[in-house]
């Protein structure tokens, strides 16, 4: 194995098999599985993965497609489980440099690990690692500060997942990361102004393509191994590069990582939660005006003009004009509004239209490990009411227990698999390190 730092990346799974791996991270893991696979089921049947399912996608390996009755190609599975983990907008976060969806992954390490038959501590194994590479990767280099979206990291993660499912050899998976990670860059654009369904599918369809670049490298094909050094040295991501970032962790970082109480774009909880205490001191009395204050690059990601006016519900859950004056309304902030297209009314329409986002810098100092938000609310009698959080419930400081998180998931889960298969789910998850067949668990996600 070479000294790149691909190859660094890539070794940090070698020490994150089973036997090495402490009860609280196993812990850790087993609650990413259960959120992801609710954010997933919840997902079935959306319309980019409606869209998707129509195309044929080749590829060989079985692995089982949430909601469809027959087993799938590998490449087929990591495509449309990821668009439904991703569509919801529920899925966990993290974010050092960047910000990322760490819980992305775990559909690649499902899939992955299906199709070599593997077992539900191979599935451990498989998400932790990948939810290493990811995690250091935003301590490692920013991906936004070279005008790339966070979503580019699956070239380079999804070949680390896969490797550590199949059981690859470390300077394999190096080769296949070079492959991979170097031709799958997505420009920044993908989630600027209006929002389409390529949201949805940005991280799923590079690691869908990953799975060349493995087959590859095991055939012995090799790739530019030194290219995240040249990045880092030579190239656009010099200014952002911390030669600290891959040494070694005692506690692996899925320890770190933060889930949503709501599906919309990760700084949108904290206002929203807010909201959501405002609407119980509301008691019918009529709206003049809503103001929220928020840090400066909250504002500026997710208060921009089309933000005000969605077209479309990708731009809708990063509007934080239009989702505040949803839960302000409706009390609640959930899927099925969003499904029902709530955001489009035009009770909804009126209240954002009368809503001002100022960026404040004594709140920045806060982010992003706060993620502050005051919410005020003026009446028409003049009277106002005011609100402010700074850490959202969720967030690694002021987490979600796992009487929260079983929650979150059967509401995601029972409404279309039905609760009794929801609780097996969940249960199966529970057990997962005494799964040996990972089939224990994918059985339970088919249709039928």
């Amino acid at each position: 194995m070479s000294g790149t730092l691909i190859a660094r990346l890539a070794g940090l799974a070698e020490d994150l098999r089973f036997d090495n791996l402490s009860s609280s991270t196993v812990g850790a893991a087993k609650r990413a599985v259960l959120d992801g696979l609710g954010c997933a089921i919840a997902g079935t049947g959306c319309p980019p993965a409606r869209l998707a399912m129509g195309i044929p996608v080749g590829g060989a390996g079985q692995a089982t497609v949430i909601g469809e009755a027959q087993p799938s190609t590998l490449e087929r599975a990591i495509l449309l489980n990821g668009i439904m983990l991703r569509y919801l907008d529920m899925m966990d976060v993290y974010w050092a440099k960047d910000v990322c969806h760490p819980a992305e992954n775990i559909t690649v390490a499902l899939a992955a690990v299906e199709s070599a038959k593997g077992s539900g501590r191979a599935l451990i194994e498989a998400v932790v690692a990948g939810y290493e590479a990811q995690m250091r990767l935003t301590h490692l280099l920013s991906l936004q500060g070279m005008g790339m979206h966070h979503v580019s990291a699956a070239g380079i993660v999804a070949p680390i997942v896969i490797g550590s499912a199949w059981r690859l050899r470390t300077d394999v998976v190096e080769q296949a990361v070079a492959l991979s990670g170097c031709k799958q860059f997505t420009l920044h654009a993908l989630s600027k102004g209006g929002i389409s369904m390529a949201k949805a599918i940005g991280y799923p369809w590079s690691a869908m393509q990953s799975v060349l670049g493995v087959r590859l490298a095991e055939q012995g094909f090799s790739g530019p191994v030194h290219f995240l050094d040249w990045l880092t040295t030579e190239g656009p991501a010099k200014a952002s590069f911390d030669a600290e970032a891959l040494q070694p962790n005692a506690t692996p970082l899925i320890e770190r990582v933060s889930f949503k109480q709501f599906p919309v774009q990760f700084e949108l909880q904290t206002p929203n939660e807010v909201a959501l205490r405002l609407h119980e001191q509301i008691q019918g009395r009529r709206i003049s005006a809503v103001r929220i204050a928020v840090p400066p690059i909250t504002a500026k990601r997710t208060a921009d003009a089309n933000k005000f006016h969605p077209k479309n519900r990708e731009t809708a859950d990063h509007s934080l004009p239009v989702t505040v004056a949803m839960t302000l309304l409706d009390g609640k902030l959930t899927a099925a509004q969003f499904e029902h297209d709530r955001w489009a009314q035009d009770d909804v329409a009126t209240l954002a239209g009368r809503t001002t986002v100022s960026a404040e810098e004594e709140l920045a100092l806060k982010y992003p490990q706060g993620r502050p938000a005051r919410v005020t609310v003026v009446f028409e009698d003049g009277q106002s009411l005011q609100e402010f959080q700074d850490v959202p419930y969720g967030d690694v400081a002021r987490p979600l227990d796992d009487i929260a998180l079983e929650k979150k998931f059967l509401a995601n889960a029972a409404s279309v698999v039905g609760e009794p298969r929801a609780r097996e789910i969940a249960d199966r998850v529970g057990a997962l390190e005494n799964l040996a067949d990972i089939t224990e668990l994918t059985r339970l996600l088919a249709a039928g």
